[in-house]
């Protein structure tokens, strides 16, 4: 589903315009995304968690070449699921 599909849904059910529907969405994902990063970690409820983890620097070797390549240390977010919504995914039979 893409972020256009979500934002006419929701402007259709609260009887807003598409155009406000689109602003909206883009400007709550604008906010998500800057409390991840500002604060590395971000809880939706029934959604997940998504928090930020720092990979440290490391030196690899290019699988042809054998050259010695640094990579230098940096951030990368992760996501975790909630518990409800691992048990929509996998429901008791």
């Amino acid at each position: 589903m893409s972020q256009r599909i979500i934002a006419d849904t929701v402007s259709k059910e609260l009887g807003l315009s598409l155009r406000t529907g689109r602003k909206f969405l883009r400007r709550a994902l604008e906010l998500i995304c800057d409390d991840i990063v500002y604060t590395e970690r971000m809880e939706l409820r029934h959604l997940g968690v998504f928090h930020v983890t720092t990979r440290p620097h490391q030196t690899i070797s290019h699988p042809v070449t054998g050259e010695l390549i640094y990579v230098p240390r940096k951030k990368v977010s992760y996501f975790r699921t909630s518990k409800v919504l691992r048990e929509r995914l996998n429901p008791e039979d």
